[in-house]
């Protein structure tokens, strides 16, 4: 299966190259890891119960290119991943990130396949990114994978207006952002503010409505912000957390909750200075993650639940096992409801430091991530660590994984 992925990619790439017409790139990314785990956390386990590589890489070769003609316009995005772990055998995949044709005629453009759609406003966290919500707190910074659409826009002066229907004839069994939607975008930009406002509908959420903008005060200071309210939303909860009398559970134990008018909320602003520093703080509310009481509530299972491992008859593969679903909670993209970010980067000539917080606001824990970029004309390099703070019954203490250091070396030609 490698094989053929790998011929595709290159019978793509050899195809494009040839076209006279085609503007095409390959880009490629490597992002080596090696973990530290802390032996503290609740959901502490042998590595043949949860996986735990001290050593991880990823490779990306990445084929971008248009084609663009008379009647109508093609635009692609191939990517080979391959997945290196010091516990597991390597995965190699392929994927079409994007695959859209487009046609357009005056201010109106059409258009028909697979695109990446990123509209929030924000840098640790964008709450108008109804379409598809990338991890904004990745280490490796690489092209999702699009939505399938039919879009409509119109584009006049600087102004835009777009109605999209994603992901034509999915269930609204899928995950959230997977199901059948109508969304629908309006956005303005003026000399010293910039608005956004998103629509949107399905099944699973009914209507969400968004608002959305940035104002400049001065050429160094700039405030964001950004609203989305739903009128329904989803979370995973553990059927056991919250009481002491049963602790173990036969099978998976979560289950999906329903709840009625949802609020995400961001506000954010940004200092440059003429000494090249930049300074960007960020606070916001995410009520589809776990709240405070909720954790605590898992918590405190998986503090009882390892109790049981010294205590009872019980078979230990049966408490371990459901050790590592109430851990499951903790690989979710939105971990906590109230959020604080604290991000300050230098813009040196060569070397580029930053240094970037990431407050739980509930227990105080913390995810710090430090790091500098190398940049030239070829490669762009970057190397760092990122730490997480906070007692064992904390979110980011809480977690698996004490420390990662990181390297990624990218180009694109």
């Amino acid at each position: 299966m490698v094989v053929k992925e790998v011929v595709a990619l290159l019978l793509s790439a050899l195809f494009v190259v040839n076209s006279v017409l085609a503007e095409n790139s390959i880009s490629f990314l490597i992002n080596p890891q090696y973990n530290n785990y802390s032996s503290d956390t609740l959901f502490d386990l042998p590595d043949q119960v949860i996986k735990k590589p001290q050593a991880t890489s990823q490779q990306i070769i990445e084929l971008t290119g248009s084609y663009p003609n008379q009647l109508i316009d093609l635009t692609y995005l191939f990517s080979l991943h391959n997945q290196l772990s010091s516990n597991q055998s390597s995965e190699t995949s392929f994927n079409t990130n994007e695959l859209y044709l487009t046609k357009s005629w005056d201010d109106w453009e059409v258009t028909l396949g697979r695109r990446i759609s990123s509209w929030g406003i924000g840098y640790g966290f964008r709450p108008l990114d109804v379409v598809q919500q990338y991890d904004q707190q990745t280490l490796a910074r690489q092209s999702t994978i699009g939505k399938n659409m039919l879009a409509l826009e119109r584009f006049s002066g600087m102004s835009s207006w777009s109605l999209l229907w994603v992901n034509p004839n999915r269930s609204d069994e899928s995950e959230n952002r997977e199901i059948e939607s109508i969304v629908s975008k309006y956005s303005t930009s003026q000399d010293d503010y910039d608005l956004h406002a998103v629509f949107r509908y399905n099944e699973l959420n009914r209507f969400q409505l968004g608002l959305g903008g940035i104002t400049i005060l001065s050429d160094q200071v700039a405030i964001h912000g950004s609203l989305l309210l739903s009128q329904r939303y989803q979370k995973q909860l553990h059927q056991l957390a919250g009481q002491s009398t049963v602790l173990l559970a036969e099978r998976f134990p979560y289950e999906t909750v329903d709840y009625r008018r949802g609020t995400q909320a961001l506000i954010g602003i940004n200092w440059s200075s003429l000494s090249k520093h930049n300074l960007i703080a960020e606070y916001w509310y995410d009520q589809q993650a776990y709240s405070r009481q909720q954790w605590r509530e898992l918590f405190e299972l998986a503090k009882n639940q390892q109790k049981l491992l010294n205590q009872t008859a019980t078979p230990p593969a049966l408490i371990q096992g459901n050790i590592a679903w109430s851990a499951t909670a903790t690989r979710a993209q939105a971990l906590t409801q109230h959020n604080l970010m604290l991000r300050w980067s230098y813009d040196a000539d060569h070397w580029k430091p930053s240094a970037n917080i990431l407050i739980s606001a509930a227990d105080k824990s913390s995810m710090v991530t430090l790091s500098t970029t190398r940049s030239t004309h070829l490669f762009k390099f970057e190397a760092g660590i990122r730490l997480f703070n906070g007692t064992n019954d904390s979110v980011y203490g809480g977690l698996l994984v004490s420390n990662i250091l990181f390297m990624t070396l990218s180009g694109e030609y």
